[in-house]
């Protein structure tokens, strides 16, 4: 049998703590542990690898009285509220698959078939996304700790994208409506495959059936063993000492993550001609949205939109794209406006200056 923590509605600061707290503890003897909660209230998590000044909107978060914490698992920043109930899975690193998409595919096969049973034609994608047709439906997180290693997964009831896209740390408001009207096209709920918020109890219950049929195992409902409960304000003290939270060093992305495929990103250039900003929203290397903005004067506006249009689907490959360009802007009599096809393609690109 494998343990199992039904928790229902935990701290925004345990949804993190106690799966820590439980890979932590984790002995030889160990036969694996699932935790299903719910955050009572919404947070914004980053993960191990991040730096949290340059992810999230601390001044933003302050304000809105919306706490942050930083994970041991991987994975990008996520905004997280009741509406997501977390499937965590602590399992000791020497029975668990050892190649990371291995790993994430043993795990979020139950998520998959909770969905399905749900009536969402869900799937998994490689190396970490449950997805309904081209959007995501799961955030996803794995790491080793301790001895042990973890998944981390959610069901999404709904979801808040206005928040979401506030609580990041971007250069723009154009970067943000970026981000925004990606997440809405590639980021999906049971709400919006639904039309309706299944019963939470329903769900659960859909999947403690589906971790047991993957598994081949039962699921023993149990608590926090002696060591656990003794460990866990030491976790929770960790987890909110500024030191950890703001701890140097990690990765910087000038992008933001939206699903495996997709990313949003921003860069300017300036030019003899002027400064040029260009939004681009990118999936598989190939322009799926863009916003191009700059010291364009008024008669050519209408061919800017019209250009943003022209660039869909085309690769982000210099050569390409400057052809492309330079043959819109002969065919639209754009040869004399001040930036030139050559500044527009070293923006495409995120060539600095």
């Amino acid at each position: 049998m494998v343990r199992f923590l039904d928790l229902d509605y935990v701290s925004y600061l345990h949804s993190q703590t106690i799966y820590h707290t439980v890979a932590y503890c984790m002995g030889e003897e160990s036969r694996g542990t699932i935790i299903i909660l719910n955050p009572k209230d919404p947070y914004v998590c980053v993960g191990y690898h991040q730096v949290l000044e340059r992810e999230i909107d601390i001044e933003y978060c302050h304000k809105r009285g919306i706490p942050y914490l930083k994970r041991e698992v991987g994975g990008g920043t996520v905004y997280l509220d009741k509406n997501q109930m977390f499937f965590q899975c602590i399992f000791p690193s020497k029975i668990a698959p050892m190649k990371v998409d291995n790993l994430y595919a043993l795990f979020l096969e139950p998520g998959v078939n909770t969905y399905r049973a749900l009536g969402v034609d869900a799937r998994y994608e490689p190396a970490s996304d449950i997805v309904v047709g081209e959007k995501k439906i799961c955030g996803t997180g794995a790491g080793r700790i301790g001895d042990a290693s973890v998944v981390v997964g959610n069901i999404m009831f709904d979801f808040d994208y206005g928040e979401m896209s506030r609580v990041f740390c971007l250069p723009s408001e154009s970067f943000r409506d970026g981000v925004f009207k990606a997440m809405k096209r590639y980021v999906t709920t049971l709400r919006g495959e639904l039309g309706y918020v299944p019963d939470r109890e329903t769900v659960k219950g859909l999947l403690v059936r589906e971790f047991e049929k993957t598994l081949g195992m039962s699921l023993q409902k149990e608590g926090l063993t002696s060591d656990e409960q003794r460990m866990l304000p030491t976790m929770d003290k960790r987890f909110t000492d500024p030191a950890w939270l703001h701890e140097a060093g990690g990765k910087v992305n000038d992008w933001v993550k939206i699903t495996t495929d997709v990313k949003v990103m921003e860069s300017t250039f300036g030019s003899p001609g002027g400064r040029v900003r260009v939004v681009l929203c990118l999936k598989n290397d190939i322009i799926d949205d863009m916003a191009i903005s700059g010291e364009f004067p008024p008669q050519f506006q209408e061919c800017i939109t019209a250009l943003e249009k022209h660039l869909m689907k085309q690769p982000v490959e210099a050569v390409s794209l400057l052809k492309t360009i330079e043959s819109f802007y002969a065919s639209n009599g754009m040869q004399s406006a001040p930036i030139k096809p050559d500044d527009l393609v070293r923006a495409i690109m995120g060539k600095k200056n």
